[in-house]
């Protein structure tokens, strides 16, 4: 079993009518990520708006999402795919009772941003992975969502967390405003010989071709699943991509750039036949101008084979 490598789809919470979370819509999106070739599925992640649901609904989310791909099969025979769940809270006591459930859960692994109501300092975040390495005997991704929580992870404090905490990947942003040419090898030889996945987020930057990866941690894969498997498999094989599918993974990431990102996706899984509400407040339902651009890019989607 992979961990945190390669294609991770992070798929949205689908949401009945009364905004519970739709459970079986879940399973279809996580069966239909594992059948597609995709090599970790990421639950209540920022794609899956993890923080708007209380305990017993993020539960319910963790275990459904377990069970649709241990019954699911990859294409190489190779299940069932792990599941990492999404554990990031406003205190460390609330992300050890969310790591904790999510390894009660059968949660194969972690994805954790270190937040706060104040921007956290390197000795804060440092103590926050030692406490979930003590709580949990679980790998650990560090989410790095530097513009959102006002702290950027070094390359030097990766190293560190990877001696001595459960951390053994990075999810890093794959451009932001003055993000390092070199990023990925820089982080890459911090950590030599330590284990440790550097993988990279951004849609845009990611279908673009950006720097080469461990990983892909991406929402759109849970959406498109097959789409972003072809993607992925050529960028590793070193050859280009079908330049349709590339060319409408460009147009589609263009149109969602300019639209709130949560929303976005829910509108997209709409269009694309995926029974869900809009997502909870404080995020608004896509304008209608918005949802016609979708629908236009998602008319013109090429078969994937």
């Amino acid at each position: 079993m992979t961990s945190f490598h390669g294609l991770l789809a992070y798929p949205i919470t689908p949401l009945a009518p009364d905004g519970a979370p739709d459970l079986d819509t879940l399973g279809h999106l996580v069966r239909g990520a594992v059948d597609a070739g995709v090599d970790g599925v990421v639950v209540l992640a920022s794609s899956g708006a993890g923080v708007t649901f209380d305990a017993d609904e993020r539960d319910a989310v963790v275990r459904g999402a377990v069970g649709a791909a241990r019954a699911a099969h990859s294409p190489d025979g190779a299940a069932p795919v792990p599941v990492h769940v999404a554990v990031s809270g406003s205190s460390t006591r609330e992300v050890l009772a969310r790591a904790r459930a999510a390894r009660d859960g059968g949660a194969d692994g972690l994805v954790l941003a270190p937040f706060s109501y104040l921007p956290l300092d390197e000795r804060e975040v440092v103590a926050l992975f030692e406490a979930v390495a003590a709580a949990v005997d679980l790998p650990v991704c560090f989410y790095n969502r530097s513009v959102q929580t006002a702290y950027d992870l070094t390359p030097d404090a990766l190293a560190r967390l990877a001696r001595t905490t459960t951390v053994t990947a990075v999810k890093d942003p794959a451009s932001t405003p003055a993000r390092p040419t070199g990023r990925v090898a820089a982080l890459r030889a911090a950590t030599a010989g330590l284990g440790v996945s550097v993988g990279l987020s951004g849609d845009a930057a990611i279908v673009d071709g950006a720097e080469a990866a461990d990983a892909w941690h991406t929402g759109l894969a849970a959406l498109v699943p097959a789409d972003y498997v072809a993607l992925r498999h050529a960028r590793a094989a070193g050859t280009e991509p079908d330049p349709d599918l590339r060319a409408w993974l460009h147009d589609l990431t263009g149109v969602l750039a300019g639209i709130r990102p949560v929303s976005g996706l829910h509108a997209l899984a709409t269009l694309l036949g995926v029974p869900t509400a809009p997502p909870r407040g404080p995020s608004l339902p896509v304008p209608p101008d918005d949802v016609a651009r979708l629908r236009e890019v998602v008319a013109r989607r090429p078969v994937t084979t």
